[in-house]
């Protein structure tokens, strides 16, 4: 029996494969028939210069369980689950000292399998496995994006009263926008370039107030040392404009991957006579899918906001192509299967 997945390659190339399905798992794995995938920006940074050989992608996943190997204990075929990226072992030092988040040595479904989430079905560890029910697939493969999005907002520490500025207004940062509210933030300003108009109108409906502008953030001086707390989810090179936009004692909190080397300079005195920290938030393992799914599905967290196209996996290549030239008009893209029976 055979199935389609997408493998990729650099400089944007796509293309689909055919497969054969197992006829065994490996213990403690589970065959999902995938739902929904979401294009991420590490797929695209991919797909521009880091892949040199062909390769699966894919990992924003929501599917159903279609069968389970052995030790697969409370999980049952036709489960609605999403997948963990990376988990924690639970028996390490850090793991036993509470901290989870420090510990990448639980089994993931990299290299569990020839094929990935832009495809039909996937092999995944069944402890990467988190069920869900009341939701689409769609919305529920926002689960990991949000996840790394909540995470920066832990890392940021906000508290109530907070005033906070968000720059960089793609999938993680608009999710932010209600996260940082509910955590206390009594408003949210969202900084992004004009040509982003589709993303600003979606930081709008999500709760903040906007500036749409192409200038540099030095040239700003209305907002620079407003902010107790500052979210960016932009390449690294703009964190030493953005520092100046914190006032007194703030913090700033960022995912994001440089280009180049990824090296930043910033003014080490200003730093240290304002009191200002610089947080990294690295959402791996990947934690907090309860929380988010909870927040997708009561709405905290408007998936229909958020997704702006939804797109079959036959056309991935030009989905691919699509989050690259039109960014402007494009959040998230997700990509649906036709969840066809495999081919004989």
């Amino acid at each position: 029996m055979h199935y389609q997945s997408a493998y990729l390659k650099s400089p944007w190339k796509c293309e689909l494969r055919t497969l054969e399905l197992p006829d065994f798992l490996p213990d403690a794995h589970v065959l999902i028939r995938v739902e929904a995938c979401g294009i991420c920006g590490t797929d695209l940074s991919h797909a521009e210069d880091k892949l040199d050989d062909w390769q699966p992608f894919g990992h924003e996943i929501a599917g159903v369980i279609e069968r389970l190997g052995s030790q697969c204990d409370g999980l049952h075929v036709g489960d609605t689950v999403v997948l963990e990226s990376s988990g924690f072992c639970g028996r390490c030092d850090s793991c036993r000292d509470g901290r989870v988040d420090l510990c990448n040595k639980a089994p993931n479904f990299w290299k569990a399998g020839p094929s990935l989430g832009f495809s039909e079905y996937m092999i995944a560890p069944a402890c990467c496995v988190v069920r869900y029910d009341g939701l689409t697939p769609e919305a529920a493969s926002l689960a990991e994006p949000a996840g790394v999005a909540y995470d920066m907002i832990k890392t940021a520490d906000i508290r109530h009263g907070d005033k906070v500025c968000l720059i960089g207004p793609g999938p993680i940062g608009l999710m932010a926008i209600p996260m940082a509210l509910k955590s206390g933030a009594d408003e949210v300003v969202c900084i992004g370039r004009t040509r982003n108009s589709k993303r600003l109108e979606a930081a709008e409906k999500l709760g903040a107030k906007v500036v749409a502008s192409d200038l540099a953030l030095s040239a700003h001086t209305e907002l620079h040392h407003q902010f107790d707390r500052v979210l960016v989810t932009a390449p690294v090179q703009i964190i030493p404009q953005a520092l100046s936009l914190l006032a007194y004692g703030g913090v700033l909190s960022y995912i994001g991957i440089g280009t180049g080397d990824g090296t930043i300079q910033f003014d080490a005195n200003d730093f240290h006579y304002r009191k200002l920290q610089l947080r990294g938030s690295f959402a791996s393992p990947a934690l907090y899918y309860p929380i988010v799914l909870k927040m997708l599905k009561n709405g905290t967290i408007s998936a229909d906001t958020i997704i702006s196209h939804r797109i079959p996996l036959r056309d991935i290549g030009q989905a691919m192509t699509l989050c690259k030239e039109d960014k402007g008009q494009t959040i998230k893209v997700v990509i649906t299967t036709e969840n066809i029976a495999p081919q004989v």
